[in-house]
């Protein structure tokens, strides 16, 4: 919840042609990093042999607060007749605390901006708004949280916790 995500796809290139639904410099990378709550618009070509391959995502971590080091998965499955090898290709992420990769990708990012695309940025900046961030540790009962620790973390953003929704996004967005 409070950490960049590395992810990529296995054998494949990725291109990222717009953040937070703002077209930008076309950017041709093997990962990308994402920070959460944000949006990106990624393509891949489906150019490997007919196989599986893992995708992956990895958190990147950048701050002493203990976190939980998985990696979630999928598969991208190519269609057509053939043998899957027994294990997918996994992709090459950078390790969690790669500072090196993670401002190599996010130093990539430009803006599109050019006659064609003008940027229109207000220049007279009149209201000012501040945001209060808080990470906070929860006592688990009787150490039922799987950390190591007996606690679990928990984010607030002024002053608000996040509650999980009684459905998801997408399913209120077809009703």
């Amino acid at each position: 919840m409070n950490e960049e995500q590395f992810f990529g796809i296995a054998n494949h290139s990725l291109t990222v042609v717009a953040q937070d639904a703002a077209y930008i410099k076309p950017i041709n990378t093997t990962y990308i990093m994402i920070t959460p709550g944000q949006t990106m618009d990624v393509l891949f070509t489906a150019n490997q042999n007919l196989n599986h391959y893992y995708m992956a995502s990895t958190p990147y971590v950048d701050s002493g607060i203990r976190f939980p080091n998985t990696t979630t998965t999928a598969i991208v499955q190519y269609e057509g007749n053939y043998s899957a090898s027994s294990s997918p290709f996994f992709p090459t992420l950078p390790s969690n605390t790669d500072i090196d990769s993670a401002q190599n990708f996010t130093n990539q990012i430009k803006s599109l901006a050019s006659k064609e695309h003008p940027i229109n940025v207000p220049k007279n900046i009149s209201t000012r708004i501040y945001i209060a961030v808080s990470l906070n540790r929860l006592l688990c009962v009787n150490d039922s949280c799987d950390t190591g620790t007996g606690d679990r973390q928990a984010a607030s953003l002024n002053n608000i916790s996040f509650a999980t929704p009684q459905i998801d996004i997408l399913q209120a967005y077809y009703r």
